[in-house]
């Protein structure tokens, strides 16, 4: 069986370890089909800072101790999660930001799915909000089904005017 492919945005990921995030019991069965093979993930490099920043500001806030979040900082790198050069999607996460008016961050993930032609899981509501009647390939993690995971995206003009 080929394994389906999506990418993943930090928000995503930080739910395996920051359990009183909402929608944790979705991003825990992406996570199981992920390790189990169904899923490959993906991500531009800028996933790796912004999960350290996290974990960071998690123990600033008492979300985690020091040593919890070293442990996650080491289970993140164990994961092979597939990254994709910043460098490779900037002109792209740039046009895309101009068009929906979105943080160049955000929209990295965005020319990453839109580069590889597969689906986007993010684990931002307000992001998924704001995008969600635009991009047909964006997905709340909350809503997560293997079954539901789109296979090669079709992007529209609507969607692909950069």
């Amino acid at each position: 069986m080929n394994a389906k492919k999506i990418v993943i945005d930090s928000s995503v990921a930080l739910k395996w370890q920051l359990r009183d995030e909402i929608a944790t019991t979705a991003a825990d069965s992406l996570l199981d089909d992920f390790l189990t093979g169904m899923l490959e993930l993906y991500a531009p490099t800028i996933f790796d800072y912004e999960i350290a920043n996290a974990l960071k500001v998690a123990t600033g806030m008492d979300r985690l101790t020091d040593d919890e979040a070293l442990a996650a900082l080491n289970d993140f790198n164990e994961y092979d999660i597939q990254k994709i050069e910043f460098h490779e999607i900037q002109t792209s996460a740039f046009k895309l930001a101009c068009q929906f008016k979105q943080a160049i961050y955000d929209c990295a993930y965005l020319a990453a799915a839109s580069m590889k032609g597969i689906g986007f899981y993010t684990g931002d509501k307000k992001l998924f909000n704001a995008l969600r009647h635009q991009i047909s390939w964006i997905k709340w993690i909350g809503d997560y089904s293997f079954d539901d995971v789109p296979g090669q995206i079709s992007l529209d003009r609507k969607e692909n005017r950069s």
